[in-house]
């Protein structure tokens, strides 16, 4: 059956399969005979990107305890790859998206560790060197039941095979991730409109949260704190905000993810209640916000990580922020937890990390997001999130405002 929320603009088949020869032909030059690549769907949007990104297929269904024949690997999906390009999907349900999901075989049984077993001996990779990649995701019980099951089998890590080809975005792929961003600047901008004197934090997610489930999109998250909580990223870790009353005058702090099309976005702003901000909030906010136009002005294909950290380093410097975390007198805003300036984006967070020593390259078509958090005692905490695409020329930002790059 078709599934409606499918993006309009979707992966082709041929992607697909380039895809997997071109995990094939990774795995082969690593002195290989083949791979396992394991997911974790389970109703979530954490680690689900592998096997997704392999064949298109999310296990919606929610982590059980294992208990076959009912439910065994109910969460997990897996695919078996050869390194001439053969493989299987292993799924812990029968019911799989015959219309969207690509893959050679397709494979199903009561122990979803047995799948797996069986899927591995048809590619006759039973006795063979094998990458696992996911490793991160396999439950202790299925590991140990996967090398009793296949004792012949040579496991190694190889995340770093799959990392690389996610890196850099197809064309499609660059399509997919404009309209999740589009999606989440309309949610952004409802939850901007929401944040009013009597309202709750609670309200202001509800806005945004329904403008990304009207446009297909599901809320991975929604970081929210206020007033004198600000200095936490969210007011209550479940579900990620309160029903707290916002006051007039008071910082609120947020940091929203939704997912369209199996792709992120994740940004996001800090405003006061009210709109009228004392001259120690606007020059909080403002600095944060010059410090991330600094660090994203510095993003170049064929630059390093480096770069934009030094760049965003020397911005806040400059402003006088204390960049060790402590502040050496009144009134100095400081560079808050976490000591980063951002991330790679795509169906999660991907390296490389802003962070030190920072050698990794900029490439066209990688997807970053560049953000900072900063404190000033007795105001709060300020933080935000920009998300932008590297092409040829140099960056396409995707997440200003209706009225501007911070609006």
């Amino acid at each position: 059956m078709r599934q409606s929320w499918k993006p309009s603009v979707k992966i082709e088949p041929a992607e697909y399969h380039q895809r997997q020869r071109a995990l094939a032909a990774a795995i082969s030059a690593y002195g290989h005979d083949g791979a396992l690549v394991v997911s974790r769907g389970g109703s979530t949007l954490d680690r689900y990107g592998n096997v997704f990104y392999l064949t298109g297929h999310y296990q919606h269904y929610s982590y059980l305890p294992e208990s076959p024949p009912t439910f065994s690997g109910r969460a997990h999906s897996a695919l078996a790859l050869a390194r001439d390009g053969r493989n299987a999907l292993c799924v812990a349900v029968p019911e799989v998206d015959e219309i969207h999901v690509f893959a050679d075989r397709v494979t199903h049984s009561d122990r979803w560790v047995e799948t797996v077993r069986d899927a591995l001996e048809f590619l006759g990779l039973h006795k063979a060197q094998v990458l696992l990649i996911g490793a991160d995701v396999l439950p202790t019980e299925y590991w140990l039941a996967l090398q009793e099951l296949l004792p012949d089998v040579t496991w190694q890590f190889g995340d770093q095979t799959i990392e690389a080809l996610r890196r850099i975005k197809s064309p499609t792929e660059l399509e997919i991730i404009r309209r999740a961003a589009d999606i989440n600047r309309e949610a952004v901008t409802a939850f901007a409109d929401a944040i009013q004197p009597g309202a709750t934090e609670a309200d202001a997610v509800a806005a945004a949260a329904a403008v990304a489930v009207r446009h297909g999109a599901g809320l991975y998250y929604a970081a929210v704190s206020s007033g004198e909580g600000t200095w936490a990223w969210m007011s209550s870790p479940l579900p990620g905000w309160s029903t707290r009353r916002l006051k007039r005058g008071d910082l609120v702090r947020l940091d929203l993810s939704v997912s369209y099309g199996g792709y992120l976005s994740d940004f996001g702003r800090t405003w006061v209640c009210g709109g009228s901000a004392t001259s120690d909030q606007a020059r909080l906010i403002k600095t944060m916000q010059d410090g991330i136009d600094a660090a994203i002005a510095a993003v170049r294909p064929g630059g390093t990580v480096a770069e934009i950290i030094a760049a965003g380093d020397a911005a806040l410097a400059d402003a006088g922020v204390a960049m060790n975390g402590a502040a050496e007198h009144e009134g100095q805003i400081v560079a808050s937890y976490p000591v980063h300036w951002g991330h790679c984006l795509g169906m999660g967070w991907e390296r490389p990390w802003m962070t030190m020593p920072g050698d990794d390259r900029i490439e066209p078509g990688m997807y970053l997001a560049i953000e900072r958090a900063l404190t000033l005692e007795g105001v709060g905490t300020a933080a935000a999130e920009q998300n932008l695409l590297v092409n040829e020329s140099g960056i396409e930002l995707l997440t200003g405002g209706p009225d501007g790059r911070w609006s």
